[in-house]
């Protein structure tokens, strides 16, 4: 009989995530070698048309950083059941922010890597009451039908509850994590 061995990686071996927000992706890099690829949401601000994706600059204007970060703290029984927290915004930003004269209390934050709210918020049971969505129904509409279909975070970065659960048990507080447009 064989030896079997193990090929699970743990949070010791993940080494960077990397999120490419164009191509709606986050990747746990272990060394050198992608270890997994995840589809991502962000900003509700990406359904339309209209919206310009940039950098995050302040509160409120639903964009996702771009830089350099590291996870600085993993959450549990917040808004979310499991997040994971981004060092935004890093001396960079901040820097950014005071030469565009943004105070540095405007500048924003608690931006995460989430999977879906506990409750839908205020405005997605607003938006689904235009539609004939039910305050009943929502909820469970939200999960089967907008969560995965449409972007919907205020400037975070989203995946779904299965996928928040493995990523949580993957990363350890202060992996870098590398934010790109």
């Amino acid at each position: 009989m064989g030896l079997l061995l193990s090929t699970q990686v743990c949070a010791q071996e993940i080494t960077r995530i990397i999120v490419l927000k164009d191509k709606r992706e986050l990747q746990l890099w272990s060394g050198k070698e992608i270890y997994k690829t995840y589809n991502i949401k962000l900003s509700s601000a990406y359904n339309n048309p209209l919206f310009s994706p940039g950098p995050k600059r302040r509160e409120g204007d639903m964009q996702t950083p771009v830089g350099f970060y590291k996870i600085s703290k993993k959450r549990q029984r917040t808004r979310f059941p499991k997040s994971l927290l981004i060092s935004y915004p890093n001396w960079k930003d901040k820097h950014n922010a005071k030469v565009l004269g943004i105070p540095e209390d405007e500048i924003g934050g608690m931006i995460l890597i989430h999977g879906n709210p506990y409750k839908p918020t205020k405005s997605v049971i607003e938006w689904a009451a235009k539609i004939g969505i039910s305050e009943e129904t929502v909820d469970q509409w939200a999960r089967d039908y907008f969560y995965p279909l449409f972007d919907w975070t205020d400037g975070c970065v989203a995946v779904s509850d299965a996928e928040m659960d493995e990523i949580f048990e993957l990363v350890d507080q202060g992996t870098p994590i590398n934010i790109y447009p």
